[in-house]
């Protein structure tokens, strides 16, 4: 009660201040509250502006401790206003060209517009009416407050109505197991995962990539918002977007920008991207290097990172470089760099090539930058011979677990080895196992892509899905690509050989948990 009556004489002594008596102002539009809070950052009252916010928006933007260096309010840590606000400063007047009402007056959304240095600078916030005052507040809460809510171990988990269905006991648990696998990795201390129990993760689970750009602004699968701490995304569980939050909890104090081959590459090593496991996306990356398609190098630079992440170049690349320095310095030192590689976004945005080569090169003790390149691709070889999880090709060796239908499956300690005929399988389907009773009556956006005409899950979890290009490990729970060999990436005349019209290929165990297919538990559609 203390902080609510405080935070009222606040805002209420504020738009006194700056607006005189405003009684209809205060009614009909959010403006008298955008106007008080750029005049609070401007004046340096950053503890004031923050009350301006709505409660939960401060309590999730501080949740796990996270403060960046030069950012006056992590609350408002995406807004261009705030993010440069020295310079933005001289440009807040007026504060919004434009507010239009949501849900009935009940929200706004307060539209910034200025033209800085040249430049077209737009930004949208949002405000909150609560009977007197319009308070700020994120767009996701505003969106999802009618989104029904599900909690695990370490996630709050604000559901779209009509993906609810998407929702599995499965792919609940494997959330939590990966960021239990995060914080292993990352070394988390006990007290910071009883708090992370405690408070959870905020995780708004959207119907489309269209939902993420209306609550974000961005039209993407997906994204980890730094100024709330909320993971906003089409896709459950969105792993990559959970690395970038846990490695800023891991950090704590950290610049708001960092070089992106070292964020996106860490929350591509560790998490995929967009359903594509680490697994899947090593020979794309390990192809478009030997192809010469993706150099290192031109991940080096700010702009040319930026540029490749566009058309999807730069990130499978940039989780096999994660991959090399975290083998040879470890998690602890790899974070220390990660933190030396971020600045504001002028300073990472202009940082020299030759500056990151040779933070690089220091850390791995290596004297300059053509024998580091040498090293480093001797080991994208090895990579490529000794560390993949899928092979064209079959083995001598193998117990045949399944022989029907012109398919065989053999199994040894590591791999499942597919052998297909294909004059009596086809040269296109998909071979489903892995049996789970948690998921009777359960849906798939994966299965759904996969099969559109209406075809049942049943209670199968895992999937081959091959032609005579290439074949894959899917996972229908979680909805995720496991695995995947592309021979026209590499050509070998292993996969299939044309004239006995047999495919073969395998697959690391590992890949499923050790769990493969048999006579009782597998299913066969071709396609």
């Amino acid at each position: 009660m203390i902080f609510g009556r405080h935070r009222r004489f606040l805002v209420t002594f504020c738009f006194s201040i700056l607006i005189g008596s405003a009684a209809e102002a205060q009614v009909s539009s959010g403006i008298p509250t955008i106007t008080a809070y750029f005049e609070l950052l401007v004046t340096g009252n950053n503890e004031s502006a923050g009350l301006i916010w709505t409660q939960a928006a401060q309590e999730r933007s501080t949740r796990f401790g996270i403060k960046y260096a030069d950012i006056p309010l992590k609350s408002d840590a995406a807004s261009p206003i705030v993010q440069n606000l020295e310079l933005m400063r001289h440009y807040l007047q007026p504060p919004v060209k434009s507010y239009e009402d949501l849900f009935d007056g009940a929200y706004q959304t307060l539209k910034y517009s200025a033209i800085v240095e040249g430049k077209k600078i737009e930004y949208t916030y949002y405000a909150e009416f609560d009977g007197r005052n319009y308070w700020l507040t994120y767009p996701q809460d505003i969106y999802s407050k009618d989104w029904p809510v599900l909690e695990t171990e370490y996630l709050r988990i604000h559901v779209h109505p009509d993906i609810q269905k998407y929702i599995n006991p499965i792919n609940l648990e494997e959330a939590d197991k990966f960021v239990e696998r995060m914080i292993d990795s990352l070394g988390f201390g006990d007290y910071d995962i009883r708090h992370l129990q405690s408070v959870k993760i905020e995780y708004f689970y959207c119907d489309s990539d269209e939902t993420v750009k209306t609550i974000t602004g961005r039209r993407t699968k997906g994204l980890y918002d730094k100024a709330s701490s909320d993971i906003i995304s089409a896709f459950f569980p969105h792993y990559h977007e959970i690395v970038h939050l846990l490695t800023d909890y891991k950090l704590r104090n950290l610049p708001l920008f960092v070089h992106p081959l070292y964020e996106e590459g860490l929350a591509v090593y560790m998490g995929g991207r967009w359903g594509k496991s680490t697994a899947a996306l090593s020979p794309l990356g390990i192809f478009l290097y030997k192809e010469g398609i993706t150099t290192l190098d031109s991940l080096l630079a700010y702009s040319s990172f930026k540029s490749n992440a566009e058309s999807d170049l730069a990130y499978p690349l940039a989780g096999i470089f994660t991959r090399f320095l975290i083998e040879r310095i470890g998690y602890t030192r790899y974070l220390a760099l990660y933190r030396k590689m971020s600045g504001s976004f002028e300073q990472v945005s202009a940082m020299p090539v030759d500056s990151v080569k040779a933070r690089v090169l220091r850390v791995l003790h290596i004297s300059d930058w053509d024998k580091f390149d040498k090293i480093f691709d001797e080991y994208i070889s090895e990579l490529q011979l000794k560390h993949q999880l899928g092979r064209p090709g079959t083995v001598e060796s193998g117990s045949v677990i399944v022989s029907a239908n012109g398919i065989e499956v053999k199994e040894t300690d590591d791999w499942l080895i597919f052998e297909i005929d294909t004059r009596k399988a086809g040269s296109t389907g998909t071979i489903f196992f892995g049996r789970d009773e948690k998921l009777k009556e359960a849906a798939s956006v994966m299965f759904s892509q996969h099969f559109p005409d209406g075809e049942k899950l049943g209670d199968y979890r895992y999937a081959i899905r091959f032609d005579t290009n290439e074949a894959g490990v899917y996972d229908y729970a979680t909805s995720h690509l496991l695995g995947k060999i592309i021979n026209s990436l590499t050509p070998s005349p292993d996969y299939y050989n044309e004239e006995n019209h047999k495919l073969a290929f395998r697959f690391k165990k590992s890949l499923t948990n050790g769990v493969f297919p048999s006579n009782n538990d597998y299913k066969f559609i071709a396609q």
